[in-house]
């Protein structure tokens, strides 16, 4: 708490003393509403949960229901056993009258109703149970909660999902079990209809139609990057509050509809701000009526610009306290925040022991390393496993670990009489991991021979086959520190090279809406993952060339296109109000398939890798060759074994270099050094101004901002998926461990990047040593025994 005030404090000082420095915030707009499945091309296989509904049909929102705090791609159960760990909250008074917690669910036709069950715990005590058995539409369960179970903050809720299939007892058909409950009219719904804490009650709105949460700024029409930069503090700090990982800000002139929170800045030397307010806020931050029962309405209001980082403060201090302590600041079930040298247990994410009695066994956290941990193969991360099976398994059974979709370890399972795991340890490489986030899973296939009968009444659920103990401990070994760019990961992950107190310039080439409410949602996303405030200071217009401060550039590719090929002084002065008009869609549909971005070093290809486009052309041309075919082809077949060997040690799948169609509806995000290599440029782009706002909505999604990583990520708006690109090299080397340890570790994971090196080393120290032992042993003559 005592770093986030300072940086608020720093950053909002600054901000106050000019009209030019603030740390502002993210958003986000409507949407064209999207399928709930979110395709991560290039990010894994198929998962156990990937058979998800691509539909959904209208579902009215109760507006008295206090909503889950998980994002709505969490809401999924998939498999033959999963859990959920979900969260609201309420204060004192609803905790008093008692309510009901309400589940809306709909599940795979393939669900057995018969022998899949559905059971809530709240808060550790038994809510109740209710089979599956709604394949045709949302059916609503309606569990009575007495004020002994509920507690005054936040509320924990564990959803266990036991689900077996109607006619396939395949391996393969468990991936066809799924139970979705709907975000829109799921939640708590108290007996007391009025909340006698305001603030705590902005935790419990509902999202909207796209499934996000909806974040408004309000500012009046006219208004500048001035007003933008006072008002921005005030939105990451109640983004923070908000503790949601599926934030969507909008910025508008007016007032919004349906579920979400309207953020109002108003101070007295600005009368066109005070008449949006209409007068009804006192001094401070307060929450008024909003004509929409199912919204928030926050209003922050000042005698002047520079009383506004006291406001915050006290903000911090009062009001907002509680749903930081609990919300951002606390810890979260199913993620551990790894530290070298460590070690952990699946207790510690949240896991629970279970006997489990089905066919695939499924569990996963996600594990959070530091910005500038190196992966490479210098160390391994080992899992060592308390775990145990049961007699009459299939010799096939096994345990997989995956890490971010890819299967990098396997462990057999083959004694028929069951066998027990007392710390079995499993080397799990470090090349497999990326700073940020990453998702761990442990499945475990196990089969058993009356499973090809298919008879339901042979098969006893009663006789688990498999337990993992939730003593089965992940220990870091001691990491390379070293940060690198280009990577999203880091970005997504913990917001480097942002976060910080040498903040960043956000940059809207041009100062229409849907742009600003672009650059807006990047800043949310970074404070979120940041778990604090980013200072920034958003700026209308293009980067100067000799520029040495980190960047986020948001434009289109129209004004992309006119900045490189004029230069910034050749642009047209960038209108300094913003532009709050609906920008139309028959402007600027014509899609670009490369251009260079100003402010990097290097092209940024739209379109797929150029090393892709290279080794698909020498495929479909190594031979044509006539005459000096034998040299041209061995020197081809010592590449393609050279990149056959990069992509097993990066754990490459031959798809991920697979050229890809290009998407009709595109945005990408890119990272580059800048021109004067110092500092970051992060640019966001797209075909056309109108697709902002889709770009914006999928960045918002926690599905694909933690799937963030490498130099270039190409989001297709169209897909609602993401195709990622490596980087080749890394132009930044922040080092802050220089001791002999962390030296070697990084030299080692340096040789592991460039094993041609590596080996040309080796190579070269052998011949050194074959000359060395041909001149010495000659002079050394030779001893006989005669």
């Amino acid at each position: 708490m005592r770093k986030l005030m300072s940086l608020i404090a720093t950053a909002l000082v600054l901000g106050t003393a000019g009209t030019q420095v603030a740390p502002a915030q993210s958003l986000l707009s409507d949407a064209p509403v999207t399928a709930p499945v979110v395709s991560l091309r290039g990010l894994g296989e198929s998962t156990i949960l990937s058979t998800r509904p691509v539909a959904r049909a209208s579902v009215e929102r109760d507006a008295g229901l206090a909503a889950f705090e998980q994002p709505k791609s969490a809401l999924m159960l998939s498999g033959e056993d999963d859990v959920l760990n979900l969260t609201f909250v309420l204060d004192a008074q609803r905790v008093a009258a008692g309510g009901d917690l309400v589940i809306a669910y709909r599940n795979a036709v393939s669900v057995m109703p018969e022998a899949s069950m559905v059971s809530v715990m709240v808060n550790g005590s038994p809510a109740g149970e209710f089979p599956v058995r709604s394949p045709s539409g949302f059916d609503t369960q309606v569990l009575a909660l007495s004020p002994a179970m509920l507690r005054a903050g936040v509320n924990e809720v564990r959803v266990r999902g036991v689900q077996r299939h109607r006619v396939d007892c395949s391996m393969e058909a468990t991936y066809e079990l799924w139970t979705e409950i709907d975000y829109r009219s799921s939640g708590f719904r108290s007996n007391s209809p009025d909340s006698a804490d305001e603030f705590a009650s902005l935790r419990t709105v509902g999202r909207n139609d796209n499934g996000l949460t909806d974040l408004r700024l309000i500012l009046p029409t006219g208004s500048g990057v001035d007003a933008l930069n006072r008002a921005a503090p005030m939105m990451q700090i109640l983004a923070l509050a908000l503790n949601r990982d599926d934030i969507s800000v909008t910025l508008a002139d007016n007032e919004g509809s349906g579920p979400g929170v309207d953020l109002f800045v108003a101070t007295d030397d600005d009368p066109a701000s005070l008449d949006l307010v209409r007068g009804e806020a006192s001094y401070g931050l307060s929450m008024t009526t909003h004509t929409d029962s199912g919204r928030a309405r926050v209003v922050l209001h000042a005698a002047t610009a520079r009383e506004i980082p006291d406001m915050l403060l006290s903000a911090i201090q009062g009001p907002l306290k509680a749903a930081l302590d609990t919300g951002i600041h606390a810890k979260r079930k199913g993620e551990i925040h790894a530290d070298a040298s460590s070690v952990y247990t699946l207790a510690d994410a949240g896991y629970v022991t279970t006997p489990f009695s089905g066919r695939l066994f499924h569990t996963a956290f996600d594990m959070v390393m530091p910005a500038d941990f190196y992966p490479a193969e210098y160390a391994t991360m080992d899992l060592v496993l308390h775990a145990a099976t049961s007699p009459g398994l299939k010799p096939t059974s096994q345990l997989l670990v995956r890490v971010n979709g890819h299967i990098i370890k396997s462990l057999p399972m083959r004694d028929t009489d069951g066998e027990e795991f007392a710390g079995r340890r499993l080397e799990l490489p470090l090349r497999a991991f990326r700073p940020g986030h990453n998702q761990i899973e442990l499945l475990a296939e196990l089969e058993r021979a009356a499973d090809d009968r298919c008879i339901f009444a042979e098969r006893d659920d009663s006789a688990p086959r498999f337990i993992l103990l939730d003593t089965t401990e992940i220990r870091v070994p001691a990491l390379a520190r070293v940060a690198r760019s280009p990577e999203l990961a880091a970005l997504a992950g913990s917001a480097y090279p942002y976060a910080g107190s040498a903040g960043v310039d956000v940059h809207t080439l041009k100062p229409d809406a849907n742009s600003i409410s672009a650059a807006l949602t990047m800043i949310t996303k970074m404070g979120l993952a940041a778990g604090e405030p980013v200072m920034t200071r958003l700026v209308f217009g293009p980067r100067d060339a000799g520029a040495t401060s980190n960047a986020i550039v948001i434009a289109p590719q129209h004004a992309v296109g006119d900045l490189a090929r004029l230069g910034a002084g050749g642009v047209s002065a960038t209108p300094q109000q913003i532009d709050f008009a609906r920008i139309p869609v028959s402007l600027d549909l014509v899609s670009t398939s490369s251009i260079n971005l100003p402010g990097a070093a290097v092209p940024m290809a739209m379109t797929t890798d150029p090393a892709v486009l290279l080794d698909a052309f020498r495929q479909t041309t190594h031979n044509l060759g006539q005459g000096g075919a034998t040299s041209f082809n061995f020197s081809l077949g010592m590449s393609d074994a050279f990149q056959s060997l990069r992509q097993w040690l990066n754990y490459e799948r031959p798809s991920d270099a697979a050229p890809v169609t290009e998407p009709r509806r595109k945005a990408v995000l890119s990272q580059r050094p800048s021109v004067s290599g110092a500092g970051v440029v992060t640019w966001l782009t797209t075909d056309s101004p109108l697709d902002m706002i889709a770009a914006s909505d999928m960045l918002a999604d926690p599905a694909v901002w933690n799937n963030l990583e490498g130099e270039n990520v190409v989001l297709d708006l169209d897909a609602h998926s993401i195709t990622t690109t490596r980087s080749k090299s890394y132009f930044t080397h922040d080092v802050e461990d220089f001791g002999p340890g962390n030296l070697r570790r990084i030299a080692a994971a340096w040789f592991s990047d460039h094993f041609r090196i590596y080996v040309a080393l080796v190579l070269a120290l052998m011949a050194v040593f074959a000359v060395w032992v041909g001149r010495a042993v000659p002079r050394a003559g030779v001893r006989t025994d005669q």
